[in-house]
């Protein structure tokens, strides 16, 4: 049985090391990473202005919102083209005919674009971080020059932000795989999984409108609860600002909360994806 756990083990290794390769060098890997890379650094530009304290919540806003949407978009087309490229180039065929199963394919591939997701978030976050902290330190010195209290900045929080913003991309990835696994074109697969961002990052108005609502029945509060589960509540990731600006202000266990959630939903998703492509002809 340990045999076969290390075999199964070393051949979706085998397969995320492709895919990881596969990923890297693709133009518009580099493409994004470049663009968004100046668009962070291009927050700087603004130390020019007098923002006072409220800057750096807007270069982390800037900055953190810049590395999700381009985050986003890269996960939607990398995952679905890599997935599509393998069942279009009978690659896939020739690889499930070897002793390599449908879940270890699909968890390979995940694992690999997790891995690229994963230089592509930490890459732009220790940017953003360099510059907020260079300009942090600048307005320290002006906040103590005229006798006011300087802004807070907490790199750990930053490196925290990375790490939920990683789960957040590996959410978004899995759901792509598992729209994937059963759609029959890539384009297909980009629309509704972009659609899927969109319901997921809206989903804190339904949880906060629906299941606040006391006039409810508890059966009909249930189902509500159930729906607004279906779809990953992306939003709970969105904590970069807190996280880097005012810890304090971050409920206790958040992160925790929003980490286990990610986590939770990465393993359902691969799961859905992995019976859908159980039952696809290839």
């Amino acid at each position: 049985m340990r045999n076969l756990i290390k075999q199964s083990l070393r051949r979706t290794a085998w397969i995320a090391r492709i895919t990881f390769l596969e990923a890297i060098r693709q133009r518009f890997f580099a493409f994004l990473i470049l663009l968004s890379a100046a668009l962070v650094v291009s927050s700087v530009s603004f130390r020019f202005l007098d923002f006072g304290h409220g800057e750096l919540k807007f270069v982390a806003d800037f900055g953190f919102g810049g590395v999700f949407f381009f985050g986003s978009i890269l996960t939607l087309v990398m995952t679905a083209q890599l997935f599509f490229a393998e069942i279009e180039n009978r690659t896939a065929l020739t690889l499930l005919a070897k002793p390599v199963s449908r879940w270890e394919f699909l968890a390979g591939k995940f694992t690999g674009v997790w891995a690229v997701l994963g230089i592509f978030i930490f890459t732009l976050t220790f940017i953003l971080g360099l510059v907020m902290w260079g300009r942090h330190q600048e307005l320290v010195a002006l906040a103590e020059a005229a006798g006011r209290v300087p802004p807070d900045l907490s790199i750990s929080g930053v490196a925290a932000y990375a790490l939920l913003q990683w789960l957040r991309l590996g959410v978004i990835a899995a759901m792509v795989l598992a729209i994937s696994s059963v759609a029959r074109s890539f384009l297909f697969a980009i629309v509704v999984g972009a659609m899927a961002v969109l319901a997921g990052q809206l989903q804190w108005i339904a949880q906060e409108t629906l299941l606040k609502d006391k006039d409810l029945g508890v059966v009909y509060q249930s189902f509500l609860w159930l729906i607004t589960r279906v779809i990953p509540n992306l939003q709970q990731f969105n904590i970069g600002d807190a996280l880097a600006l005012d810890v304090s202000s971050v409920t206790n266990g958040a992160v925790w909360a929003a980490s286990l959630s990610g986590c939770i939903y990465i393993i359902v998703l691969l799961v859905l994806a992995g019976l859908g492509f159980r039952r696809r002809e290839i």
